[in-house]
């Protein structure tokens, strides 16, 4: 029996797609072939979207901002911070360690960590910003998960059709197989995660309750009598 093979970069999952679109396979990267400068493009799309899709746990990072000299522009915030170069997209922000509102605007990220708001006259020292994200230099589909892969050689095969075949049917259907194969694997990614509490909301609670109240015990008036 073949070994399994495994992990797979770009190459590879170019070749896999090809080889399943009935088209040759490439060589070496990079060499100029229609198949390449059909399915290269259609690889680091899907990469792109398959990346920002879902917190992916070789994606994902804590990084420590550091802060603005400028206050916002909203001063409903006291402090601004520069995203980073490489944010893809942002999960949470802690400020103090502890979770905190926040806010996008200009490009920075907005938050209260000098006490405020309003912003104290004068600045004081900032309490340390974190925040987790998906970032795209950390993008390697060789850490992946095996289901990942497939739904993205399945979004590069979409392109083929669509470029190579002039298939766009065809390349809508492969489309809607790598959706449903991603979301697959989104479930078998988060399996590896430990189970959260449910959070019991006494206000969901309230909403979702009949009214009006029912009495307790049933057909009292509040004589403490049966009616």
């Amino acid at each position: 029996m073949a070994a399994f093979q495994w992990p797979l970069g770009k190459l590879e999952v170019i070749n896999s797609a090809l080889s399943q679109t009935g088209d040759n396979l490439v060589n070496v990267a990079d060499d100029g072939s229609d198949e390449w400068l059909t399915a290269s493009p259609a690889y680091e799309r899907a990469l792109a979207v398959v990346s920002e899709d879902h917190g992916w746990s070789w994606l994902t990072d804590v990084r420590t901002l550091q802060p603005d000299v400028n206050a916002p522009d909203d001063d409903q915030y006291d402090t601004a911070y520069d995203l980073p170069a490489d944010l893809v997209h942002l999960i949470w922000v802690r400020v103090a360690d502890r979770p905190t509102y926040w806010d996008l605007l200009n490009d920075q990220l907005v938050v209260n960590a000098q006490g405020g708001p309003p912003p104290p006259t004068p600045p004081v020292t900032p309490a340390a910003v974190t925040i987790k994200g998906i970032f795209s230099t950390k993008s390697d589909i060789a850490n992946g998960t095996p289901t990942v892969v497939l739904a993205l050689q399945f979004f590069v095969m979409s392109g083929i059709y669509r470029g190579l075949h002039e298939d766009p049917v065809e390349a809508a259907n492969t489309m809607k197989l790598a959706n449903d194969i991603l979301e697959r694997a989104k479930s078998r990614h988060d399996m590896q995660k430990s189970k959260r509490a449910m959070f019991n909301s006494r206000m969901t609670a309230s909403r979702n309750r009949p009214r009006p109240w029912p009495r307790t015990p049933p057909g009292w008036g509040g004589t403490g009598i049966p009616s």
